[in-house]
């Protein structure tokens, strides 16, 4: 064997020791590529839905889980836009909003969209009078009841307006939030943009003084407006 030929058997040999068999005599495999979804988490998108802006229907009905009786002096307060919607006495007590039930002479007062168990029939004890409701269109930004994030309910003052040391009138007063405080909307529901936006906040009750100070104040979306 010539000296050439044996120098090229010894380096042969030498890469099959270094490399091993499998990696010198196989052809490599191309690693898998991976997509970046693959190696990474996606993001969670946590933007809130555009608000759901619902016009209530009474429903037709004659009859419900609780009747009482009452009378209507003049149209909601809460609900001001509305001409089937009225301010109305029921016992000792005032339910605003009351609704018209279509082709029918009672009312549908206490509605809850999210807890019909809270709903009454009111028969009227006289007749009602006639609508009076704001001239012109009416506002976008309103509603006689107002689900913020997290499932709170709002509804409208429809008296006197609780206010703030800095001057600002609390609009809707809310069901006790994580603080264990009263919560109120401060001002009006900002309908710039799809999802609408409230100013919440609670009113001090650490000391005497008056107006008491508005604290916890903050901004969140609202999730649903009943008009």
């Amino acid at each position: 064997m010539k000296q050439g030929n044996k120098i090229a058997i010894i380096v042969v040999l030498g890469l099959v020791v270094l490399f091993g068999l499998g990696q010198f005599f196989t052809t490599p495999v191309a690693p898998v590529s991976q997509s970046p979804a693959a190696n990474s988490q996606q993001p969670i998108n946590n933007a809130p839905a555009p608000t759901q802006v619902l016009a209530y229907e009474p429903p037709v009905l004659a009859s419900g889980p609780r009747v009482e009786s009452g009378s209507c002096w003049t149209n909601s307060i809460a609900a001001p836009y509305r001409k089937d919607a009225w301010r109305c006495a029921v016992g000792n007590g005032i339910s605003d909003p009351c609704f018209e039930i279509p082709n029918n002479t009672n009312l549908i007062c206490g509605v809850n969209p999210q807890n019909p168990d809270t709903a009454f029939i009111l028969q009227l004890t006289k007749p009602l009078p006639a609508p009076e409701v704001p001239q012109g269109p009416a506002p976008t930004n309103w509603g006689w009841l107002v689900e913020l994030q997290g499932g709170t309910l709002c509804s409208p003052f429809t008296g006197t307006l609780p206010f703030a040391s800095d001057g600002e009138s609390a609009s809707y007063g809310c069901a006790p939030g994580p603080l264990g405080k009263d919560i109120m909307i401060f001002g009006d529901l900002n309908a710039s943009s799809s999802v609408w936006t409230a100013k919440i906040g609670t009113l001090s009750t650490s000391t005497k003084a008056f107006p008491p100070k508005l604290e916890n104040a903050q901004t969140v979306p609202v999730i649903s407006v009943w008009q």
